[in-house]
């Protein structure tokens, strides 16, 4: 079984529009890791897709600072939303997303 597979399977579910999270805590050795998914049934078109995990990414490197919580754990980030949200509402989404990993 694969790292993501045991994240997806074994973790806990979080729901934070426009996000899913799935969370585990790291086994001892392993370190901390963060997977950006865009579904392709969601977004067709790739360069849709890759401006979503683009915005996702940047807004993730300028939180991370904030929650010390999320740098011992693998996290699976799921984007629910049916369209593409500007930098702001992603930034907003994904501050309370984190705020409820404990």
């Amino acid at each position: 079984m694969t790292r993501t597979e045991r994240i997806h399977s074994q973790g806990s579910r979080i729901n934070a529009y426009p996000y899913r999270l799935y969370v585990l805590d790291n086994a001892e050795g392993e370190d901390g890791c963060v997977v950006i998914s865009v579904p392709k049934k969601l977004f067709k078109r790739a360069v849709k897709r890759n401006l979503i995990r683009r915005r996702t990414r940047e807004a993730l490197r300028h939180s991370r600072a904030d929650y010390p919580s999320m740098e011992n754990k693998g996290i699976i980030m799921v984007y629910i939303a049916d369209k593409v949200l500007d930098y702001g509402q992603i930034t907003e989404g994904l501050r309370s997303a984190l705020a409820k990993i404990q």
